[in-house]
Formats: C-alpha cells, sequence, structure tokens
C-alpha cells in the first residue's frame, strides 16, 4: 500500500522547458555550426558526470564547470558567467505546470514530500502556496540523485519503508532509476511519450500528466 509520494520538482511540478535556450543562446552568440540539440545533449552528459562525482559542490559551482567544458568542446573560447546567470534566471523565474497544485491538493491527507536537485536560492524563489509536507533539496542532503541518499533522506522525512512510497518524476535516470535503486515505487511522468532509454528498467507506472496521480493512487489502495 503507498502511503505517501515524492515527487522531482523541475519537469515534473515546475516548466523547465526555457533551459533549452541557454544551448540556443551558446550555439547562437558562437555561429557554432553544430545542432542545438547536440550543446544539449553534452550539457546533460556533463552534469550527471559532475553531479555523480565527489566531492559535493553546488549547481552554481558545477554549471561553471559544464557550461565552460561545453564552450570549449565545441571550440568556443568565451567565458561561461553568462550562460550561468541565465541558468539561474530561469530556474528562479519558474511556472508550476497547469495541473500542479490542483493535483497536490487532490492528494488531499496523503503525506507529500518535493525532493529535488536544486539549491538553496532555488527554493527561496519558490514561492508557490505547496500543500507538501516536506521540501527535500540536494544543497541540504549534499548529495543528487540519483544518489540513494536523496531518496533516503524523503525517507527519513516520511518515516516509510521505501515500498511504502511512489516517487514520481520526468527523468528516467536521477527519478526512476534512482528511485527504484532505493527501493521506492515509481511513477515515471513521461509528457511526451518518450522511449524508455536503454539500460533503464521499467517503472512501476506510466503517467502522461500529474492529473493522472490521483487516479493511479486510488487504483492502488
Amino acid at each position: 500500500m503507498i502511503k505517501a509520494v515524492s515527487l522531482d520538482a523541475y519537469g515534473t511540478l515546475l516548466q523547465d522547458e526555457d533551459l533549452t535556450l541557454i544551448p540556443r543562446r551558446i550555439v547562437a552568440d558562437h555561429a557554432l555550426s553544430v545542432n542545438v540539440d547536440e550543446v544539449l545533449r553534452v550539457w546533460i552528459d556533463l552534469y550527471h558526470e559532475a553531479t555523480q562525482r565527489p566531492p559535493f559542490r553546488t549547481l552554481r559551482t558545477i554549471q561553471a564547470e559544464i557550461i565552460g567544458r561545453v564552450l570549449r568542446q565545441f571550440g568556443a573560447k568565451a567565458d561561461a558567467t553568462p550562460y550561468v546567470d541565465q541558468y539561474f534566471e530561469i530556474t528562479t523565474r519558474v511556472t508550476p505546470y497547469p495541473e500542479t497544485l490542483p493535483t497536490l491538493q487532490a492528494l488531499g491527507a496523503m503525506p507529500t514530500a518535493i525532493l529535488s536537485n536544486a539549491d538553496a536560492e532555488h527554493t527561496a524563489a519558490w514561492t508557490f502556496d505547496w500543500p507538501v509536507k516536506h521540501v527535500v533539496i540536494s544543497e541540504a542532503v549534499q548529495a543528487y540523485k540519483p544518489h540513494p541518499r536523496m531518496f533516503e533522506a524523503v525517507l527519513e522525512r516520511l518515516k516509510l519503508a521505501p515500498h511504502e512510497v511512489l516517487h514520481v518524476g520526468d527523468s528516467q535516470v536521477d527519478d526512476v532509476s534512482g528511485a527504484r535503486a532505493a527501493g521506492l515505487r515509481v511513477a515515471w511522468l513521461n509528457r511526451r511519450g518518450r522511449a524508455r532509454l536503454p539500460g533503464i528498467a521499467a517503472p512501476d507506472f506510466e503517467i502522461r500528466d500529474l492529473s493522472e496521480l490521483p487516479r493511479l493512487l486510488s487504483a492502488t489502495a
């Protein structure tokens, strides 16, 4: 029986599509001949590598490092600072998906937690009236999803066993693989109908919209 729900923030509760503006700007600023998607892919790969490599560093530090590496990899001799500033401008000026707050409210008395790879400066900008019990972020835990320490931290807050918690998220690596490895049940939020990546185990559930979550929980009660 599912007794609580943890939810990813960016791409799950909060819209993050504007992040594609950064690789687009890099390509435009430096007249690169590469595809924007290739710059985005390299940026994401470097992000996953950097967040899992000790020692722990904040996202501001990590983004300064990896965006600098992206620029150098594509032959752009430029300072990463403007792109890092844009990253934080985008990720601190966020809007919930239309169904986010109604879905959280529909969960009623079900204990809920937000589990996010985020710095404290991100949560300072989340001025929404979240009907959630706990907010757990990487800067406080000193680890990033998919590291099990993040999921252990949310379980400690909820005071529940892994199998009693459903984690909901859009990232196949951070959320699906991370939560499954930690023993939580997983609902993959697949808004765009993406195919499952090689090596990623099937989630327990797959939904296309957060509004499906209350019905899913009712069906598993």
